[in-house]
């Protein structure tokens, strides 16, 4: 058995169908790895993809792979589909094939300030196969993902120096991000916290328009026209579309608050990144709970979004609408010449359950806080002030 590193081919393509079914069979929620069409694309594409196989020379055999998928104009990569065949496990080959892609794109060409890697919670081995790469831990992704049962995922991240040394100050952030931003920093290796942390100020909403006032939401399923639309009005607004590697597929309308809000949706794990809108969704005022709703009637069960660290009204309006803080990403964007830090923000449409996961030591903490922050929402008024 002689195994080498190679770049994916288009001739290995079927090999990577069969492989990553045979693996994850259907489960698996990724296009990449189980559409023919967008994986030749992805390997014809060197300016986007990195994606690796490990191949034993003596048999021709594919013994596992890594995608690292790359957004150059954002100096941010993402690694993805990494899996390995039963017969060669136990050889370490996905925490090599990570090493080497990192080590690529990351140390030697700098095409990317940083990557990210989500791991599962199922078991331990994803999680300290990117620990022992290097990665440190960003935070989790509670219940979002929906297939046979609800699934947490972990938020991991690598960074060059270069892009830390730059990362920008912080003068204020909400008291709800205080325990989370230190466990980063923690991690990072830094004991800095923000200026000023401060409450959200209490608001006590007096909509324009009653609940019963507002038109139903709109959900508009057809992806090509809102990614045209998406372009044309967001052509020369780089600061409101930034969410990296997601695409609208999901246009969320009200008529009557002339508001349009582009989405990600997932329909396949029940998946729902909100990327951007053409005006404030604070718009929405206490509104924003009816579109909650409507968006849980239409099967999404979890829903994320991103937000600028020092964006302080923003992030106390979601934190009023029943969003979590899950994660920090540390000098995630440049903007003249600073890395500037984003929080996740996510809120779960069902009961929170962690009792099929199975967390490294060092996530435990992001599991603490947002588990607090949790009960404090939905559980305060049986438990009091406990």
């Amino acid at each position: 058995m002689d195994l080498v590193i190679e770049k994916a081919q288009l001739k290995d393509v079927e090999e990577l169908l069969g492989l990553y079914i045979s693996i994850y069979g259907d489960d698996y929620p990724l296009s990449l790895g189980t559409q023919k069409k967008v994986m030749v694309e992805a390997i014809s594409d060197n300016d986007r993809y990195l994606w690796l196989v490990m191949r034993d020379t003596l048999s021709g055999v594919l013994a596992g792979s890594t995608i690292i998928e790359m957004d150059l104009e954002y100096c941010i990569g993402k690694v993805t589909g990494v899996t390995v065949s039963p017969t060669y496990r136990g050889q370490k080959i996905a925490q090599n094939l990570i090493s080497f892609g990192v080590e690529q794109v990351l140390r030697k060409e700098k095409k990317v300030h940083s990557l990210y890697a989500t791991a599962r919670t199922e078991g331990l081995s994803s999680q300290q196969m990117f620990l022992k790469n290097g990665f440190i831990p960003l935070g989790i992704f509670p219940n979002c993902r929906k297939i046979k049962s609800y699934e947490t995922l972990n938020l991991l991240g690598i960074f060059s120096d270069e892009g830390l040394a730059r990362r920008a100050d912080v003068q204020k952030i909400p008291e709800n991000l205080a325990a989370i931003y230190q466990t980063v920093n923690s991690e990072i290796g830094i004991d800095k916290q923000p200026g000023v942390i401060e409450a959200c100020p209490i608001t006590d909403f007096v909509p324009s328009e009653t609940l019963d006032d507002v038109d139903d939401f709109e959900f508009i399923d057809a992806p090509q026209f809102i990614q045209r639309r998406f372009d044309n009005l967001f052509a020369e607004d780089k600061e409101s579309v930034f969410y990296p590697f997601h695409h609208p597929n999901l246009l969320i309308a009200s008529q009557k608050l002339d508001l349009e809000i582009y989405a990600s949706f997932n329909k396949k794990d029940h998946y729902c990144v909100l990327i951007t809108a053409n005006k404030s969704i604070k718009c929405l005022r206490n509104n924003f709970k009816q579109l909650m709703f409507s968006m849980k009637e239409l099967g999404i069960y979890y829903v994320e979004t991103l937000v600028r660290v020092d964006y302080f009204d923003a992030i106390c309006f979601l934190s009023e609408n029943r969003f979590i803080p899950s994660a920090i990403y540390p000098a995630m964007r440049e903007e003249e010449g600073m890395m500037h830090d984003y929080v996740l923000l996510t809120r779960t449409m069902v009961p929170l359950d962690f009792s099929e996961t199975t967390f490294s030591p060092r996530f435990l903490p992001y599991v603490n806080q947002y588990t607090k922050q949790w009960m404090k929402l939905n559980l305060s008024t049986v438990m009091g002030d406990s």
